[in-house]
């Protein structure tokens, strides 16, 4: 038992939340994606992309889409790894958006 509680604690030590308004890169060593929130304007359908890496040619791990002001969110049942860092690339009328990670130690 207490292992587990060693390896929770270890988890949330390395647990970081991530705010951009634009497009940029979220992090930039390997870890896991465990959840995505994005919000657009009121004038048309906003898109977020999340890649897999630092720029926005890298391959594509999640897109979010919100459509007349709303939001979008992506909760995967189990965390999503990724391996060269992680990208948010905007959309033109996309406003913010959020990530939780969990950072892996190298």
């Amino acid at each position: 038992m207490k292992d587990f509680i060693n390896a929770i604690a270890m988890l949330w030590r390395r647990q970081r939340y991530v705010s951009l308004t634009g497009s940029g890169i979220i992090c930039k060593t390997p870890g896991y994606l465990v959840y995505a929130h994005m919000i657009g304007t009121f004038a048309e359908t906003s898109t977020v992309a999340v890649h897999d890496g630092e720029n926005s040619n890298e391959e594509k791990i999640v897109d979010l889409k919100a459509y007349y002001s709303g939001a979008d969110h992506f909760v995967p049942s189990l965390p999503v790894p990724f391996q060269r860092g992680l990208y948010a690339g905007f959309g033109a009328t996309a406003t913010s958006f959020t990530a939780v990670i969990i950072t892996r130690r190298e």
